[in-house]
Parts: structure tokens; C-alpha cells; sequence
């Protein structure tokens, strides 16, 4: 479903008529809080005790530590990658735009 969803999107963009423009748009939504609340709830509930509370934020907050590192390595290695060459419709833009 959600393959149908980007490929529409996709191809409104592209048969818009701006050939020249290129729009990529990378949506991130931070869960953090939900998972948080998640595991207040379970404890206010009962179902965890204090320990395996503790032990469940320090986990959460050692992935979410790791998930940061890798998507600054992730973007580093990207930005390291590019270079003008790589893009060749740079060449073909105006250079009142840039």
C-alpha cells in the first residue's frame, strides 16, 4: 500500500511540467516519546516492575544512541561519496538558481 502511495506521488511530481527540478523529501518521525509513554504505562499498569523498567529505558536509550551513530556514518559516507560529477542535471541548471 504504501509502494502505491510514493509511486502516484512520484509521477505527479515528475509529469508536473518542472523537468528541471528535482525534489527529494525524507520524512522522519521521531517515536521516542511514544515509546517512552509505552513504558510508563506498562509500569503505571503494573506490569513492570522498577527494575525491568529501568533496565527497559536504559535499553531504549542504547538503541536510540546507536540508531544516531549509524545514520551520522550513514550521511557521512554519503556526503564523502558525492561530488559534481556524480550529478550531472547540476550542469544543466541555471546559474541564477543556484
Amino acid at each position: 500500500m504504501e509502494r502505491l502511495s510514493e509511486n502516484q506521488l512520484n509521477s505527479l511530481i515528475r509529469d508536473s511540467g518542472n523537468s528541471d527540478v528535482d525534489l527529494t523529501v525524507h520524512v522522519d518521525i521521531d517515536t521516542k516519546a511514544i515509546a517512552y509513554g509505552m513504558l510508563c504505562s506498562l509500569y503505571a499498569k503494573g506490569e513492570l516492575t522498577e527494575l525491568e523498567l529501568e533496565r527497559a529505558v536504559q535499553k531504549l536509550d542504547r538503541l536510540i544512541e546507536r540508531s544516531k551513530r549509524n545514520q551520522q556514518s550513514t550521511t557521512t559516507s554519503i556526503e564523502s561519496k558525492s561530488t559534481s560529477h556524480d550529478r550531472p542535471e547540476q550542469s544543466r541548471r541555471r546559474s541564477w538558481i543556484l
